[in-house]
């Protein structure tokens, strides 16, 4: 089946949050959030908290009219980082994955970023996630440092993660 790439609207939140839970689930290791954190917020709430201001935007990639896969794209706002954005939130659900969604998620993203003129654009990949780090050096993000135990999950376990940045002038 075809799948088509958007971004997702307040319409969506139900959809979004179900993704976005499972996602929590399924990889802990791989987000700062909790998925224990984001059931505590009905559809509502995630329709409250999706981005209001563009550039910002979740992109949903969708087989048919089931949502598979997500990316997050903000921009930064204060006056010197304003040349800067941010990826958050890529997932694909596994049955989806393998057909190249996560990179037309990240090409769109990226797109976005530079059609509101930024100049960065930075992620964070869990260090050891090979597919993640992978697709994201194919698209030209450079580490340029690791920030050790940035995540601690609630089996004591503390995560690594490599910080990257794509360059956008050029």
């Amino acid at each position: 089946m075809e799948t088509g790439i958007r971004v997702l609207t307040t319409a969506d939140a139900a959809a979004f949050r179900s993704l976005r839970i499972e996602a929590l689930r399924r990889h802990p290791e791989a987000f700062g959030a909790s998925a224990e954190d984001a059931e505590r917020i009905d559809a509502a709430g995630f329709a409250a908290g999706m981005p209001k201001q563009a550039p910002d935007a979740i992109f949903g990639a969708f087989a048919g009219d089931a949502l598979v896969g997500m990316a997050g794209f903000f921009a930064h706002r204060p006056a010197k980082v304003r040349h800067k954005g941010a990826i958050w939130g890529v997932y694909v659900q596994a049955a989806a994955r393998g057909q190249g969604i996560a990179g037309r998620l990240m090409q769109r993203a990226i797109a976005q970023a530079r059609s509101a003129g930024l100049e960065r654009l930075l992620l964070t990949v869990t260090v050891g996630n090979a597919a993640a780090q992978a697709l994201y050096g194919r698209l030209g993000f450079l580490p340029y440092g690791i920030e050790q135990a940035a995540l601690r999950l609630p089996d004591g376990r503390r995560i690594d993660e490599e910080l990257r940045a794509l360059d956008l002038r050029g």
